[in-house]
């Protein structure tokens, strides 16, 4: 190799290497505003290495040569492989990485010597040295990663390699004068090749970089990410030679989240697995406990029925269901849940208000976004504000996540419903002005929200359908499941169904609750009309995954449509029903929202109606608190009405309205709902 090769190839790796760190920063400018996955990725990696040699020898051992010292030189290699990575917490993660590297080295040394040439005269010979070494290694490389924003980390960890090759080429060339040769009669010599000897199989070093993930689906779930690493080795290549490495890395990982690998039944599977499974009886051989489940009828206040059996009865009713204009995000994310119903830019133009509006309020909820897209198609003036709110817990250096949440929103009205951006904007701050309590986790998952605001009040008006309601007497059933003798388990599920088919679940670990209610009315639904029983089980799993279902056991069902008290003649009534929710987290007080419902319920009031006014609370905070705090929720609505000959209760979380497990079931359960019967016939 010429010195002008050598020159090119230097100018060439410096190119390179330069290209790849400037592109670094742009794609990391390129790719703000993603949020980071909080599940482990594995995948594969690559990446170009510049590796910085030191020296400081003049030979090999065993290989002769003149040269009075190699300095180091430089070269280009590779390292590839497959890497793991897994978060520790929202600021720490864990990554791990198996590889093969390749990498080489040109060393050059010129030396000058006088030198007699053969006609006598003394002359300056230029000679050049010229070692080239060539490795191959395997290594592991764990480090940890430090998020100085949700996608963009510090690295720093270790290195430690086998060497699996080391191997060499070597010569000297007389460069001047151009006349003369070496004793060999030739003007190269000690042009020899082989392994190394004395090589140090294990090559360990200290490693630190960075790194960006950029998202390659809406998803989350699979990542290209670039990124820089520069490995600092402290010892030398060969043993007895001054001879170090160091390696600077750029290349592009690409991870992927795998699928959940779900190891245990699912409800449908253990519901089926139970009833094929042979009651255990008690103290036989090998049968470490028996189940039992026992049920009790509750009335709207919460105490226990003495009705045999449950009757449905049908109205004729109205139902008001104001909408919750928050959006609610998952922890440290910008992704819109799952649980947000979202249709096709195909479906917009056949999508209907009228096709959901008799449906459960979760259900009405879910589709928010695309009730507001429709009312804002047909509403071609109103605009809207979209306020995004983080809670004081989430990644303070995630950058605006607040800001990222409510672009997520309006993306969905923008580019599904078609919604001019102009008529959509987007504001951002920390905690939402009216906070929920920060101090406990249902708070703090509240708080991570998009709040929703308009300057058309039909935009976010409640919901209003004319149907047919359901009223069940006792208002909900009390599970009371046990075993005997009371032992440590791995989880329990109690089944509610009719016909085979499931219609509640109940489901946790270890300990079984004392009991669990169910308002039926969330399930009206679902329990078909003509349903004369309903079964009920419960099914526990013990430490080892046996299944230990109890007796089946049955809930007789009655039912009276609008069809039969037409044929009977008798007296009916109507019931309507609206429901106020919008109360802020500990407060009694009646928003603006509020109000405007209560001012359309007086105007609906017959004299000869009996109105009755319940409410109602979410599980946070203690029993006896929100007792009273649901009963100065009914009389402030009670209060704006001015009725004095309304049934004023409040309730508290006796009877919860909704699931309390979700934000926006809490929010639903904030709530009075006021329930007006006018007689007719």
């Amino acid at each position: 190799m010429t010195p002008n090769m050598n020159l090119l190839s230097r100018s060439m790796r410096n190119t390179l290497i330069a290209a790849l760190l400037l592109f670094m920063p742009g794609v990391i400018t390129f790719a703000q505003g993603t949020a980071a996955t909080d599940k482990p990725r594995i995948g594969i990696f690559g990446d170009v290495s510049y590796d910085i040699f030191g020296a400081s020898f003049s030979r090999l051992p065993d290989v002769p040569n003149c040269c009075p010292e190699f300095t180091g030189g430089s070269g280009i290699g590779f390292f590839g492989g497959i890497i793991y990575v897994a978060p520790i917490d929202p600021t720490w993660l864990l990554d791990l990485r198996m590889h093969y590297g390749m990498y080489s080295v040109d060393m050059t040394a010129s030396q000058t010597l006088p030198t007699v040439l053969g006609d006598g005269t003394t002359t300056n010979a230029e000679i050049q040295h010229d070692l080239n070494g060539s490795f191959t290694q395997i290594s592991v490389e764990p480090m940890i990663g430090y998020r100085l924003t949700p996608d963009l980390s510090l690295r720093a960890g270790i290195m430690a390699g086998y060497r699996v090759t080391a191997t060499y080429e070597q010569s000297e060339t007389l460069v001047h004068p151009t006349n003369a040769t070496f004793e060999t009669g030739r003007r190269t010599r000690n042009a020899v090749s082989g392994d190394i000897e004395g090589v140090n199989a294990l090559a360990l070093g200290l490693t630190i970089g960075a790194s960006y993930d950029l998202p390659l689906n809406a998803a989350r779930t699979m990542f290209l990410s670039p990124e820089v690493l520069f490995t600092l080795s402290p010892f030398d290549i060969v043993k007895d030679v001054s001879w170090k490495v160091q390696h600077i890395r750029a290349g592009l990982a690409l991870t992927f989240v795998p699928p959940d690998v779900e190891d245990s039944l699912d409800e449908y599977q253990l519901y089926d697995v139970a009833r094929r499974t042979p009651l255990p009886v008690k103290g036989a051989p090998g049968v470490a406990f028996v189940a039992n489940i026992t049920s009790t009828g509750i009335t709207e206040e919460g105490r226990t029925s003495s009705t045999q059996g449950v009757k449905i009865e049908e109205f004729a009713s109205t139902r008001v269901r104001p909408i919750l204009p928050y959006v609610f995000f998952d922890n440290n994310s910008a992704a819109l849940p799952a649980r947000y119903r979202q249709i096709g830019q195909g479906q917009v133009d056949e999508y209907s208000l009228d096709n959901f509006y008799n449906l459960d309020a979760m259900v009405t909820y879910r589709q928010m976004l695309n009730i507001i897209g429709k009312r804002m198609t047909d509403n071609e003036s109103a605009t809207i504000t979209l306020t995004g709110c983080t809670d004081d817990s989430e990644d303070k250096a995630a950058g605006d996540l607040s800001g990222q949440r409510a672009a997520t929103v309006k993306s969905y009205l923008v580019d599904t419903w078609g919604i001019s951006s102009s008529r959509i904007s987007i504001e951002s701050r920390g905690l939402p002005a009216a906070p929920s309590n920060v101090n406990e986790a249902d708070g703090r998952e509240e708080n991570r929200r998009v709040e929703i605001s308009s300057s058309d009040a039909t935009i976010l008006a409640p919901v209003m359908s004319n149907d047919t309601m359901r009223v069940f007497e006792p208002a909900g059933m009390r599970f009371m499941p046990t075993i005997d003798p009371r032992v440590p388990i791995s989880s329990w599920t109690v089944f509610v169904s009719e016909d085979d088919r499931i219609i509640r679940t109940f489901h946790a670990g270890d300990p079984i609750p004392a009991s669990v209610d169910w308002r039926m009315s969330e399930q009206s639904g679902v329990i078909p009309r003509g349903t004369r029983n309903l079964e009920y089980m419960l099914v526990v799993q013990d430490s080892t995954g046996n299944i230990v279902p109890s007796e089946t056991k049955v809930i007789q069902v009655s039912e009276v449509t609008l069809e039969d008290k037409k044929r009977s003649g008798g007296v009916d009534k109507t019931i309507d029903r609206y429901s106020l929710i919008l109360f802020a987290f500990d407060k009694a007080e009646l928003s603006t929202e509020n109000q405007t419902i209560v001012n359309s319920i007086k105007g609906r009031i017959d004299p000869n109606a009996q109105v009755k006014i319940v409410g109602y609370t979410d599980r946070s905070g203690a029993d006896d608190y929100n007792q009273r705090l649901s009963e100065q929720r009914a009389r402030s609505v009670a209060n704006a009405l001015g009725l004095s000959n309304a049934s004023v209760t409040g309730l508290g979380e006796r009877l919860p309205l909704y699931d309390n497990t979700t934000p926006e079931g809490r929010f639903y359960s904030r709530t009075v709902e006021v329930q007006v019967e006018t007689p007719r016939r």
